[in-house]
């Protein structure tokens, strides 16, 4: 790991480079090393990375040991597992011996072992890897439970479990008292070297009667590897967990002496037993402290010798809490001394890191030889490493082979040295000064035409023109590009393009495994992804080209090949006025048949001919069709999904990523769908099943959690307007008591996991109720919520504090969710009903401060993410967690309050963004169409003007020309080709949005109005 945990800061030591060597002790090689490693590149894999949760700061495991459901093996009782284990012969010692060959092929599973394993139902023909040729998901699924199964059979181990879940399976002597936390071992391993990895550390353990883990098949372990896998959690192939201290010491020793000689790449969170050896040891949970933590996840903890749950730190780094003391004996090289800064090659001076990866980090470094700047790559050992036995490191030097042979043609970056050091691979390239084309596109695209938005026709056009030049370069020298995409093309001030990253980059028919950028791959490899496969021909990149070309004129990318592609191209044409010009080009070059995509001279022709003042949009978009259908089958959906059984755990899937939701809460949980349902009259019981089983989760778990969203105060608010709708006084006096143990302080004070929303909560049952007791919890909830703000250059500002237990925290942000604009809102409602002039001031600050911060362009009206960086404002963020449809919801509600100008005006500019970028939004209510919509219908109830409601109605065209059919239900999908059943990011918010355009009922969540203010003085605007 030379490289990639370190460069944090402007100086790094030596000995924080990626894999705790000392660079100048290690040996070094020149640019004629690794003549064998110059093969082909392997793809990179864009897709979702195991380990990576979708909120702020959040690391998540694919599960923790002892939390997945144990179904020992699948389809058979306990005691027929135990007999089958029994019922083995020899054990996986016989099926993989240090001497079995490893590459080119490799013999997975013999005759004798096949014998030895012929009870364990796995009487299968041997299964030989052709190194090369096969792909990621052709291994025989079973063979590493079988490896397991076999060596416990050996053993005569008759008390022990497995337990398969969607990721892991778990091997545990029945009975065994598995500790709260403690030093935990990781095994790594290569997808070669993986089984025979499993067969002798399972044998040390099975001996030990230790418990341990490892992925339940070979193709999941890729996910711990690839290229873009978390970096805290890449390598790990083997979890075992020892009873305490001792024994995980005598048992690293052990399995050190079993795996000696094997590779695998070094586990960054972890610290290794052994200098080369794949044994390491960190400390962390293994049954650890299940808590419901503050940004509205459960998270498994560790528990302080004070007794206070901290959170278990996966970093890519070793660094285990403060109170741990290490058993093991630290090696020596991990003692060294800090150094200023990191030398490679006796040349190369890091200055910093560009981007962190598990297959190693790329650099921005001084030549100290000719004092200019270099960009270096690095390639880790063992990282990355495949079914054909490439690794990271010949990845790299493939690169620098393919860079070599177009260094003439002057469309790529050239090599300046190539050498390794300390077992790692480096690649030192040229600097191409200049933007990424997408970085260009998010600081160029703007509104377009009437009602469109992208990147301007005479700016797009000439980019166009040079690409297409550059491609047939590449071309003409017998190379495909593998993974054109923006992050991949440099435009330099002078307006040349380079191409960066040709990591797959490749001559047509050498066997490549399959990869690139989700959008930008053609459809005839898209399906292959992680395969073995013959290099595509020129055909692949001209798809890429169509994307490409699409992407500069819409600034949004393309959605992944499905069959409506043709028409989506053509309905955002009718508002794109640089798509409207580019249709015949994009269209050609995005055919389903590769044969029948335009050439590029044809496309070079083409855009010759073209002028772009010639560009208008062909026709207006047509409104939807099918708005109710969506809604009946979105319900439907929910419904026919929904399981509220007492021992339901939740009623709907919970957990993504390993990440285990609230399922109480709107989020992600039930509260959402629960306010969904209470709407559609004809699923009034599928409603009242749901209030039950919220209601006795919430009864049986105590916490309270205080935001609106993410929180419990948006389940409480639901449960009683669900007990309002049903008539059920005893639910309502069940929500009425369970708000009172809402918070009246807290730490965070945004909307979705803070004060605000809870606030807005209590208010909200207090007013429908009459409850005077919440009354003033209420109160004392928005008085500390107006005592906790700051000042900042004269505006208001609710920063979460830097210390608080958060993925947020430091988040001091203008948007809804997070930000000033949600507690505003929050404010002004609270000001008004209960007359706090104090807090209806403060409200005013807040507009005076959205005024200022403003980002008018043409129309339209735009603010920064993060108070204090004026760079966020790009790229454009229409939504309404941090963006214009957000802050908008609040300016109007504002001028409905004050008659205030300047908010409505802002607001109509707010309302002007999101409708202008429909096309570029996603179907997420939080950050996508939905949410935006839901602002549109506002601006139609509280200004009157009806155009807001057919910009809603254009934004439900944008869904309903996403949906599609899955099993017989019409629903929108997300990029993925999936349906979320949760409100924030899924089918429940997509159908509230369609129900309110429909009905034009009230907004989930929002309070209602209250009298109107006296303007604000005109020194406050």
């Amino acid at each position: 790991m030379l490289m990639s945990a370190v460069l944090q800061r402007p100086h790094a030591s030596d000995r924080e480079l990626d894999g705790q060597i000392h660079p100048r002790a290690c040996s070094k090689r020149s640019t004629s090393v690794c003549a064998s490693r110059r093969g082909l590149p392997s793809p990179r894999r864009s897709e979702r990375q195991v380990g990576d949760g979708g909120q702020p700061g959040w690391t998540a495991s694919p599960g923790h040991f002892e939390r997945a459901s144990v179904n020992r093996f699948p389809g058979h009782s306990t005691d027929e597992t135990k007999r089958r284990i029994n019922a083995t012969g020899k054990g996986a010692g016989a099926l993989l011996r240090p001497g079995n060959e490893l590459s080119p092929r490799i013999q997975f599973i013999s005759h004798s072992s096949a014998r030895a394993l012929r009870d364990s139902r796995i009487r299968r023909k041997a299964a030989t890897v052709e190194a090369g040729h096969v792909g990621m998901h052709s291994e025989d699924p079973a063979i590493l439970r079988d490896i397991v199964t076999a060596e416990l059979g050996r053993a005569g181990a008759r008390d022990w479990s497995i337990a398969e879940d969607n990721f892991w399976c778990k091997v545990t002597p029945d009975a065994y008292p598995m500790p709260d936390q403690g030093w935990k071992l990781h095994v790594s391993a290569t997808m070669l070297s993986a089984p025979l990895a499993l067969a002798r550390v399972s044998r040390v353990l099975t001996e030990a009667r230790c418990a341990f883990k490892f992925p339940a098949r070979l193709s999941d372990y890729w996910k711990l590897l690839e290229p873009h896998c978390s970096r805290a959690q890449a390598g790990k192939f083997i979890t075992v967990y020892p009873l305490d201290d001792a024994e995980s010491v005598r048992l690293a020793a052990l399995l050190d002496d079993a795996t000696r000689g094997l590779p695998g790449p070094v586990i960054l969170s972890d610290r290794p037993y052994r200098a080369g050896g794949i044994v390491h040891y960190r400390y962390g949970a293994f049954s650890g402290h299940r808590v419901l933590g503050n940004d509205g996840f459960y998270e498994i903890r560790l528990r302080s010798p004070q007794g206070r749950l901290v959170p278990d730190e996966r970093r890519p780094s070793f660094s285990p809490p403060p109170f741990a003391t290490c058993p093991f004996e630290v090696p020596v090289a991990s003692r060294r001394p800090r150094v200023a800064a990191v030398m490679l090659n006796d040349r190369f001076i890091v200055r910093k890191a560009v981007r962190h990866a598990n297959r190693g980090g790329v650099y921005l470094a001084e030549d100290t030889t000719t004092g200019h700047d270099v960009v270096v790559k690095e390639g880790r050992p063992h990282a990355c490493a495949d079914l054909s036995g490439r690794d990271a490191r010949d990845r790299i030097a493939a690169e620098r082979s393919c860079l070599e042979d177009l260094a003439t043609a002057g469309i790529t970056p050239a090599v300046v040295d190539f050498f390794d050091q300390g077992g790692h691979t480096f690649l030192v390239e040229e600097f191409v000064p200049g933007i990424t084309l997408q970085r260009w596109s998010d600081e160029n695209a703007g509104p377009l035409g009437e009602h469109g938005f992208g990147g301007a026709p005479a700016q797009v056009l000439p980019i166009i023109s040079r690409l297409t030049a550059v491609l047939k370069a590449l071309h003409g020298r017998g190379y495909v590009f593998g993974d054109l995409s923006p992050n991949n093309v440099m435009l330099s001030p002078g307006g040349e393009l380079r191409l960066i990253d040709l990591e797959h980059a490749a001559v047509p028919g050498t066997t490549v495994m399959v990869g690139g950028t989700p959008g930008y791959l053609a459809p005839e490899l898209a399906g292959h992804v992680g395969e073995f496969r013959p290099a595509p021909h020129a055909g692949a990149d001209l798809y890429s080209l169509g994307a490409m070309a699409y992407f500069l004129a819409v600034g949004a990318h393309l959605d992944p090949p499905g069959p409506d592609q043709v028409a989506w191209v053509a309905a955002v044409a009718a508002a794109n006025p640089t798509l409207a010009l580019l249709r015949p080009l994009v269209e050609g070059l995005l055919a389903t048949e590769p044969e029948r995509r335009w050439p590029l001279d044809s496309c070079l022709r083409f855009l010759a001919a073209l002028a772009p003042e010639r560009a208008v949009p062909h026709h207006r978009s047509r409104p939807p069709q099918r708005i109710g259908r969506l809604i009946d089958d979105g319900i439907a959906h929910l419904v026919e999904t929904m399981h509220t059984s007492e021992d339901a755990p939740s009623p709907w899937p919970d957990a993504a990523d390993g990440i285990e939701a609230d399922p109480c809460s709107v989020n992600g949980g039930a509260a959402g769908i629960l306010g969904v349902l209470t709407r559609a009259e004809p699923h009034a019981r599928a409603a009242a099943e749901l209030a039950r089983w919220l209601r006795r989760r919430l009864a049986a778990e105590d916490v309270w959690p205080p935001g609106l969203h993410f929180g419990r105060s948006g389940a409480v608010w639901v449960l009683y307007d669900a007990a309002t709708a049903t008539g059920d006084a005893e639910l309502a006096q069940f929500a009425v008591r369970s708000a009172r143990q809402l918070p009246t302080d807290h730490p965070s004070c945004d909307v979705t996991h803070g004060l605000a929303g809870c606030g807005m909560a209590l208010l909200h049952i207090a007013l429908a109720s009459g409850d005077l007791v919440l009354r003033d919890r209420a109160a004392e909830a928005f008085q500390n919520l107006h005592q906790a703000r700051s000042y900042s250059n004269g505006h208001p500002q609710w920063p979460t504090p830097q210390m608080f237990d958060s993925g947020l925290a430091g988040a001091n942000h203008f948007g809804f969710a997070h930000g000033i604009a949600g507690i505003g809102t929050a404010l002004l409602h609270a000001g008004r009903a209960l007359h706090q002039p104090d807090w209806t001031a403060t409200v005013h600050e807040i507009a005076r401060a959205l005024y200022e911060h403003a980002e008018v362009d043409g129309d339209t009206a735009w603010w920064p993410t993060q108070r204090g960086d004026l760079s966020t404002v790009r790229p454009r963020r229409p939504y309404w967690c941090s963006g214009s449809s957000g802050i908008g919801s609040f300016l109007v509600r504002y001028w409905r309050a004050t008659d205030d100008p300047p908010a409505l005006d802002l607001a109509r500019k707010a309302a002007a963004a999101v409708h202008r970028t429909r096309w570029q939004s996603g179907t997420v209510p939080c950050h996508g169409l939905p949410g935006d919509g839901e602002f549109l219908l506002d601006m139609a109830d509280l200004t009157g003007d009806d155009r807001y409601q057919r910009w809603a109605r254009d934004l439900a065209g944008c869904l309903e020309i996403r949906a599609a059919d899955r099993r017989g239900r019409l629903l929108v999908l997300g990029p993925p080709g999936d349906s979320p059943p949760t409100f924030l990011a899924g089918t429940a918010g997509i159908v509230a949005f369609l129900l309110r355009l429909r009905d034009r009922s009230a907004r989930l969540w929002m309070p209602e109005e209250a009298p109107k203010l006296a303007a604000p003085a005109a020194g406050r605007r």
